[in-house]
């Protein structure tokens, strides 16, 4: 099994880099048919919230870009 990594809360937002590196271990883990069954659940769970901040944050950045885009039109 890989470590999960350092962090205070797993709800804490944390960076999409990160987020996505995270995700990749799990990807790996679910792939190497190593996994704990008892820890299965867990992973799917882990990998669902880190999804849903990729998601925010892609939304979020998006709306950004978008508001920097009108700016420049208007100018």
């Amino acid at each position: 099994m890989t470590k999960e990594p350092n962090t205070t809360d797993k709800n804490d937002e944390i960076t999409y880099s990160l987020a996505l590196e995270e995700l990749q271990e799990i990807i790996n883990d679910l792939e190497s048919d190593q996994i704990d069954i008892d820890e299965l659940a867990k992973k799917v769970e882990r990998a669902n919230e880190l999804l849903q901040q990729c998601q925010k944050r892609l939304t979020s950045t998006q709306m950004q870009v978008e508001k920097i885009i009108q700016a420049l039109n208007e100018d």
